[in-house]
């Protein structure tokens, strides 16, 4: 009678065991998971152009515009929205967020060729003149990794540093120079000013009273035409435009 108790317990294990591992190889198994859940570990999101922006003028919210600009509570705002720009105007003055598109570019280098060109001639004339092409992102890049040295001088013996040769103190073999960013630094134009950390560049066009950004994949410009003089004008679009970048990087509408 042990016997027989003992071989039924020992049945039970091996069938609850079985059972535990189909349901997990049924819900975590290569190819069987959940396509959302796949997406949100790889990040594929992110690289994905099939990004919807959230409504215009949600990306220019009236209580942080009055805070902005320091309006008070009696002014009366009138809100104007289009298929890709949202305006809020009181009198002759108006604050307004444009994008430069119905959806993002599909690679940043699109969108910095895009902005350069619209916002950017001059610079991008001279740069393309002046500079040489960026290093491309497609393939091996063997400089430094002695992919182009003869077998013989890469060989090392027992007693030499496999990374370093001789050397304990020289630079280790196969790491190459930082890749430079993406996008080029905003140069001065004739008619706009380059403005430091916001998104990737920017460009400040002070009779236009508009602030031109590239941030990622996405191009946008705000409009600040406003009292107050130039020097108001542009902090007010400084600070819009942070939240519009910060706002981007939320995919919930």
């Amino acid at each position: 009678m042990r016997k027989v108790n003992l071989l039924f317990i020992g049945l039970c294990l091996i069938a609850c065991s079985t059972q535990e591992r189909d349901n997990i190889d049924n819900g975590s198994a290569a190819g069987t998971g959940d396509d959302e859940v796949a997406k949100r570990v790889s990040g594929t999101w992110l690289l994905s152009t099939d990004y919807h922006y959230q409504e215009r003028c949600n990306y220019l919210p009236e209580e942080f515009v009055r805070n902005l600009f320091q309006l008070g509570e009696n002014v009366e705002l009138a809100k104007y929205s289009e298929l890709n720009s949202c305006e809020l105007r009181w009198g002759p003055n108006k604050v307004g967020f444009y994008l430069e598109s119905n959806k993002p570019f599909e690679s940043t280098f699109q969108s910095e060729y895009f902005f350069d060109k619209l916002f950017q001639p001059e610079a991008k004339k001279a740069a393309d003149e002046n500079t040489p092409a960026k290093p491309t992102i497609y393939g091996p890049q063997p400089q430094g990794t002695n992919a182009e040295l003869p077998a013989s001088t890469t060989t090392t013996s027992a007693k030499q540093d496999s990374a370093r040769g001789n050397d304990p103190s020289g630079p280790i073999d196969g790491i190459t120079d930082p890749t430079p960013p993406i996008a080029s630094p905003a140069k001065n134009t004739a008619t706009g000013v380059a403005v430091e950390n916001v998104g990737d560049k920017a460009i400040w066009e002070p009779g236009k009273k508009a602030l031109h950004v590239l941030y990622n994949n996405h191009v946008f410009s705000v409009v600040a035409q406003t009292p107050g003089g130039d020097a108001k004008a542009k902090q007010g679009a400084i600070g819009l435009a942070k939240l519009v970048t910060h706002s981007l990087d939320d995919d919930t509408d």
